[in-house]
């Protein structure tokens, strides 16, 4: 019994490892042609308009403002505008109390008529060799140093009087009537709304996108329902070494009421645009880590990879130069399990 036993298994092994070896190499032709399957969401390429934008953000601010300084030492004694008033260039906006600075000319104006008499006198006294050339310096130097003291006093008495040096908007006032104003204090701003730009800071990689003229659409966060229009004015020709940006000027084109200097404000440069190009959403572009875009298209429910050459893009769409044509379907959802030759099956199409 004993022997029986493995010579059984000495017999049956042999057989069995056979039959599992003939089944593993002769599939049925069913199994030949099944292929897996990837269930895919398409888009296809459509020709359409494309704008190629860059957005950032910033403060308005008047490029033609001016603060008025005080120039000399009084109490005011009329203020004639607050923030908000409007004015003339020339119009009075402040008045100081001459009174001290008046009697200081006037004492000036004497001293200066005492010291020409003087000169006067010894200059026909030198001219006729009775004094010396050193009275004759003193003299001279006497009367030219008074006459320069009356010039300061009067410009003094001039300053006790200010007036608008453009026209504009007041938009900042730290003093009121009845303060002291002293020598250099800041006593008004003076704004011209006409003159109105936008600073932003954008990368200094995006710089040669930008040109001098390019339109820009502004919004304000002060006015969320309305768009104003501007120009790019200038581009500042120096980079932040910390920030690598780049500060960029933007002209406001529309002089509307509504806008004055300080408003935090939102600005998209056009940069380029094109009325009818083949366009991808970005969902459909892979990019390989060598920086090549590519796509997986739907040709007879088989995926080929294209390579692409990219145009002109926006924030959620790119134009094909190369790669997909009008009317081919690109996968925009499951590429990541395809690859090239796979068969596909279309869930929906954008």
């Amino acid at each position: 019994m004993k022997g029986m036993r493995y010579g059984i298994r000495f017999l049956v092994s042999p057989f069995v490892m056979l039959a599992l070896a003939s089944c593993g190499s002769k599939p049925t032709p069913d199994q030949s042609n099944r292929r897996p399957v990837v269930f895919v969401e398409v888009e296809i390429a459509r020709k359409a308009p494309i704008t190629s934008t860059i957005t950032a953000t910033g403060t308005i601010t008047a490029k033609n403002e001016v603060k008025v300084i005080a120039q000399a030492e009084g109490k005011i004694t009329f203020l004639g505008v607050e923030e908000g008033d409007k004015v003339k260039e020339g119009q009075m906006l402040v008045k100081l109390d001459a009174t001290i600075l008046a009697a200081q000319a006037k004492e000036a104006e004497a001293n200066v008529g005492d010291a020409k008499a003087s000169y006067d006198r010894v200059d026909r006294l030198f001219k006729a060799n009775l004094v010396s050339e050193q009275e004759y310096e003193q003299a001279r130097t006497r009367y030219n140093v008074l006459e320069a003291r009356l010039d300061y006093q009067r410009a003094l008495l001039k300053y006790t009087t200010i007036q608008s040096p453009i026209s504009g908007i007041i938009t900042y006032r730290g003093v009121r009537e009845g303060d002291v104003a002293v020598p250099r204090a800041h006593l008004l701003t003076v704004s011209d709304p006409a003159t109105l730009v936008m600073e932003i800071n954008i990368s200094e990689l995006e710089v040669p996108r930008v040109k001098v003229g390019d339109p820009v659409r502004v919004r304000v966060d002060a006015y969320p329902d309305q768009g104003f229009q501007g120009t790019v004015r200038r581009i500042f020709p120096s980079s932040d070494a910390l920030t690598r940006q780049v500060k960029v000027e933007i002209e406001l084109t529309g002089k509307d009421g509504g806008l004055f200097p300080g408003l935090f404000a939102r600005a998209e440069l056009t940069t380029a645009r094109k009325e009818n190009a083949t366009v991808l959403s970005n969902d459909a572009i892979l990019t390989g880590g060598d920086g090549r875009s590519a796509a997986f298209v739907v040709v007879d429910s088989l995926v080929q990879r294209r390579d692409l050459r990219i145009g002109i893009r926006d924030g959620s769409r790119s134009e094909i130069l190369d790669g997909v044509q009008p009317g081919e379907k690109a996968v925009v959802a499951g590429q990541n399990a395809l690859n090239p030759g796979m068969a596909v099956r279309i869930t929906k199409e954008r």
